[in-house]
């Protein structure tokens, strides 16, 4: 199951550029579709998806292609939840950049917002390797005499 819905996400965004991968979207969600009413994948995507992986790390090691085949659905679960964490802190990012204009409130640096002047690098390192120049970041974050960071 988690191999179908991995590759269904997967896919079906690659299947909007390419026409190649539209075959393989296609067959993930007939696959998730039957998972989700507790039947089996009727069109064995299991198993050409687990072959073709397999079958190009064969090339590059053989040890690694064995490990990969033994141990296919634990890797698969792993993506899965590597899938679903991302993209919940994706969506909480995003959701903490339009509520409190950050994407983290504790810290509040986000690469998405233009006005805070990390963007621009102003560190205390930077200052103590060039504590006379001005590093251009206007008069948000300039180096002080000490060589820290003054914003």
């Amino acid at each position: 199951m988690s191999i179908c819905l991995v590759a269904l996400i997967t896919f079906a965004v690659l299947g909007i550029f390419s026409g190649k991968y539209r075959r393989w979207a296609k067959e993930a969600f007939h696959c998730v579709a039957r998972r989700l009413t507790l039947r089996p994948c009727e069109t064995g995507f299991n198993q050409r998806v687990r072959a073709k992986i397999t079958s190009k790390l064969m090339r590059r090691s053989t040890r690694l292609a064995r490990f990969t085949n033994n141990h296919f659905e634990a890797i698969s679960w792993v993506f899965t939840i590597m899938l679903f964490s991302s993209l919940f802190f994706t969506t909480y990012s995003f959701y903490n950049l339009a509520v409190y204009g950050s994407c983290d409130p504790l810290s509040d640096f986000c690469v998405f917002n233009p006005d805070h002047s990390a963007i621009c690098g102003c560190s205390d390192n930077d200052c103590v390797l060039n504590p006379t120049t001005s590093l251009n970041c206007g008069e948000d974050c300039n180096c002080t005499k000490d060589g820290t960071c003054g914003h």
